[in-house]
């Protein structure tokens, strides 16, 4: 590497390689310690020539790809029952617990959406505009950023009544939804790879 080059400009490069191979990356590591996307934009501009080993762990592609919308399928019902329990929790006036309980489930969305996005960028899918059609009614997947933003108000408004309300009748059952968008996402996946 070029002594002026950036670990962003590294990294690209690197990124693009990997995916001419038909590869992408699951993991990386600077200086042992893993890499989030949230770290990899605030060391963007920073020399390579300040770090000594940056590590990529790779994966095939299609593989990849299959595997984590699998997994993903799996981590959605669960999210969408303790978000029942949240609005349980808090209907209990146990409201301590009840935010604990959001919060680890809210990291496990964050890192869904991270791998929903990743695969929607290297497979060139729209997730968000997937719709699934059943007799007269159709789902977008955009609805539940909709949701999100209310119970992030009600959040922020302490209006806990209208969060219970939010985490139980209209974000769970639409997360429940996402797992036909998640395997209609594979059966897209799939499809390419032959």
């Amino acid at each position: 590497a070029d002594e002026n080059e950036t670990l962003g400009q590294l990294i690209t490069q690197l990124e693009e390689w990997i995916r001419d191979n038909k590869r992408v990356i699951v993991q990386a590591k600077l200086e042992g310690k893993s890499l989030s996307e949230k770290d990899k934009k605030v060391l963007l501009n920073r020399k390579v020539s300040e770090f000594k080993i940056l590590e990529l762990s790779t994966a095939n592609l299609w593989q990849w790809a299959v595997d984590s919308l699998e997994d993903i399928k799996i981590y959605l019902p669960e999210i969408a029952r303790q978000m029942e329990k949240v609005s349980f929790l808090i209907q209990q006036g146990d409201c301590r617990s009840a935010f604990s309980l959001l919060g680890r489930y809210t990291g496990l969305w964050d890192e869904i959406n991270e791998a929903l996005a990743k695969i929607e960028k290297i497979f060139a899918l729209d997730y968000t505009q997937i719709l699934l059609k059943e007799e007269k009614t159709s789902y977008e997947t955009k609805q539940i950023v909709q949701f999100l933003k209310k119970a992030k108000r009600a959040i922020k408004d302490n209006d806990l009544l209208t969060l219970a309300d939010v985490l139980e009748y209209e974000l769970a059952p639409r997360i429940r939804e996402e797992k036909r968008v998640v395997e209609q996402m594979i059966n897209m996946v799939k499809y390419q790879m032959n």
